[in-house]
């Protein structure tokens, strides 16, 4: 052992043979020379790989960057990833053990460090949308909104009747994507540009949720044209009667204006309104009847400007324990509904009864089983797979005629449907997560049917060209889908659809990498760091026709900036090569080489192909389960996650392990969890 490992052995012996709760003597005797024989000769002393130095362990008192050391240093292990190709790996009993340790002592960290406060979360466009179309009950959406990428024109969502009965989708559904055409909204109403997506594609984060000046300008007139469109009538909204419409002759008219205003104010504002808030609007109103404005005009006007304030823009936030139960409201609602809260939950918030944790459970029973869950199966979905990028898909038209047979109507829009039923599917039916990858059975159209049977037709001279052209624009037009068994297991589950292998291709040939990186991101939630900036392009006009494209990447790993990440994505990404760049098989390329889609899954599980590695995914459902519930956190949170929240989401898999990590089972331990019910204070703050 090198001198300088021995000499950090020693002190990290003592340290953790020190007495302490958690894992026993028998793991606290491993891990120090563990350490020492495979780690710190790189992660020790002086310049540390990758930015991990052990030695920040041996730091008296808990800081932020020990805990990112600690769960840097879990997922290294855990994944395999370390020690690198060429170390002898620790065997399954000691990695477990490290692990576990690790584990232990990322708890002590994380128990004395404060929860970094949360930034103040603006509404994204779908929160917007869905806010002013709850407040005024409209029977319409505000504007287009391209980012809704499934329709449904059957109540399936809805929960089963009794409670008895198990909930299942019926056997053929209707839904399609009018992404790419969505419908117009209000007339004269237009909104405001798409929010910046974060790194791992919500829009919803909030250090990205910005608000500049044009912004805010843009906030003020896009209220006024929503109350002035010639769409905003009594027959569009509900509550017409109730706040817009004049009184009754005789009535008083400030108190009138008041108490309209006060349960107005209420909903828009997610709570109690302040005297001096309601003074100032109802002065407002009063002021515009003064000058000879209709009632109704004058409520419009009064109406575009709560809509313009701070208070409305922004969600409720916690400064102090007496905020908690709004600002946790005001969370449940954005994360299942995309909206504000409604009566009944207001109502528990301000008495505070939704802190209650099993109050706070059938609140989301209660959400879970209303139509407003559409919201959140209209989000984030879509935005975890990142299935926008599908409509963006341009393969070449020589290559994939069939792509482009309708003008504007590209297959991509019948492909997106695929994974997002079956998502629906998973979560209506409460099945298993690993439901996702292989599932039992899934939703296609005949259209996906014929796409995935068939192969790029010949040249246009074969005679029934024109029948097969008619046929698949006839089913490009259909809506329906319906439920099959996944018998050919090459086909099925969100992994190996054509949605994903169009969208991670470029227009003339699959992008292994491409693939390779939406799998480690998505499935697995460990993206790679971005390409230095000295990294060759491939040069593709150059390669050798006669080469597989692994061969032709083989060269281009050899430059030593490349190799580790094409150690991570190149397994991965070539366990796809089956699929073309349209997501039809193919056994082998143009060129007559075989296709070549074998490698190893976290050093553990070797695979020939993409059934095998669907099933090596499945072997390690509790990794992807985890991958799963972190980005879910994410989505509902609204922010980066930070140490702490790894803890959480281990309690959450071990309280959803029974049901397999049924996808609703998951989101009950979100919202119960100490992440979700933390706005920021610190361990020691009252409010804990």
């Amino acid at each position: 052992m090198p001198a300088v490992v021995r000499a950090i052995a020693v002190p990290l012996a003592i340290l953790f043979t020190c007495p302490q709760s958690g894992p026993g003597a028998e793991t606290r005797a491993i891990l120090p020379p563990l350490l020492a024989e495979r780690c710190l000769g790189c992660h020790g002393d002086g310049e540390s790989s990758g930015g991990i130095n052990f030695e920040s362990l041996l730091t008296d008192s808990p800081n932020e960057e020990q805990a990112r050391l600690l769960g840097e240093a879990i997922n290294a292990i855990d994944s395999g990833s370390m020690p690198p190709d060429g170390e002898q790996a620790p065997d399954a009993v000691t990695r477990s053990e490290a692990i576990r340790w690790l584990q232990h002592r990322l708890g002590e960290v994380v128990h004395g460090l404060p929860t970094p406060p949360l930034p103040l979360q603006r509404l994204n466009r779908f929160h917007y949308s869905n806010t002013v179309r709850d407040l005024f009950r409209l029977s319409r959406d505000l504007f287009p909104l391209p980012e809704k990428l499934m329709t449904r024109y059957d109540p399936y969502l809805l929960a089963p009747p009794s409670p008895s009965v198990s909930p299942r989708l019926p056997d053929v559904v209707h839904v399609a994507c009018h992404a790419l055409e969505p419908s117009p909204g209000l007339e004269g109403v237009k909104p405001y540009p798409k929010d910046l997506r974060a790194e791992h594609g919500f829009d919803n984060q909030a250090d990205e949720l910005t608000l500049s000046p044009l912004l805010l300008d843009t906030f003020l007139r896009l209220a006024h044209s929503i109350v002035e469109s010639p769409d905003f009538t009594p027959d569009a909204v509900g509550i017409w009667a109730d706040f817009f419409a004049a009184p009754a002759e005789g009535s008083d008219r400030e108190a009138e204006v008041r108490g309209r205003l006060k349960r107005f104010l209420r909903i828009a504002f997610r709570g109690p309104v302040e005297a001096e808030t309601l003074d100032r609007y109802s002065a407002f109103a009063l002021s515009k009847l003064a000058q000879g404005l209709a009632f109704p005009d004058a409520m419009k006007k009064t109406a575009a400007a709560a809509l313009s304030s701070p208070r409305f823009l922004y969600r409720v936030t916690a400064t102090g324990h007496e905020d908690m139960p709004l600002a946790l409201a005001s969370r449940l609602s954005a994360f299942l509904w995309g909206s504000c809260p409604d009566e009944e939950l207001l109502e528990l918030a301000e008495r505070g009864a939704i802190l209650h944790p099993d109050v706070l459970d059938r609140t989301v029973t209660r959400m879970l089983a209303d139509p407003r869950i559409e919201r959140f199966l209209d989000t984030f979905p879509s935005q975890w797979m990142q299935l926008e990028n599908a409509l963006a898909a341009t393969p070449d038209p020589i290559l994939a005629r069939d792509f482009h047979l309708v003008p504007g109507a590209p297959a991509s829009l019948q492909m997106v449907l695929e994974p997002l039923v079956l998502f629906d599917t998973v979560f209506v039916e409460e099945r298993p997560l690993t439901e996702l990858i292989a599932p039992s059975s899934h939703y296609q159209s005949e259209f996906l049917r014929s796409w995935y049977q068939s192969v790029q037709p010949p040249p246009a001279a074969e005679p029934d060209r024109a029948a097969h052209d008619e046929s698949l624009r006839r089913h490009l037009r259909s809506r329906e889908f319906r439920r099959v068994p996944c018998d050919d297991p090459r086909f099925g589950g969100i992994i190996t659809n054509a949605a994903v292998a169009s969208m991670t291709s470029g227009p003339k040939r699959t992008h292994p990498v491409a693939r390779g990186v939406w799998i480690v991101d998505v499935i697995f939630n460990d993206p790679p760091a971005p390409p230095p900036a000295d990294v060759p392009p491939l040069a593709e006009d150059a390669a050798d026709p006669s080469l597989t494209i692994r061969e032709h990447f083989a060269a281009h790993r050899e430059h030593p900036s490349c190799a580790g990440c094409h150690t991570k994505l190149d397994p991965v990404g070539f366990a796809l090569e089956n699929y073309d760049i349209t997501g039809r098989w193919r056994d082998g390329y143009a060129n007559g080489r075989n296709v070549d889609a074998s490698g190893t899954l976290f050093r553990r599980h070797a695979f020939d192909g993409a059934v095998g590695f669907k099933g090596a995914i499945v072997a390690e459902q509790e990794r992807f389960a985890r991958a799963f519930t972190a980005h879910l956190l994410r989505f509902a949170l609204g922010r980066d996650l930070v140490p702490a929240d790894r803890l959480e989401i281990d309690g959450i898999l071990s309280r959803s392990a029974r049901q397999g990590h049924a996808i609703k089972a998951l989101i009950r331990g979100v919202v119960q969890s100490e992440s979700f019910r933390d706005f920021g204070q610190s361990p020691d703050a009252d409010a804990r």
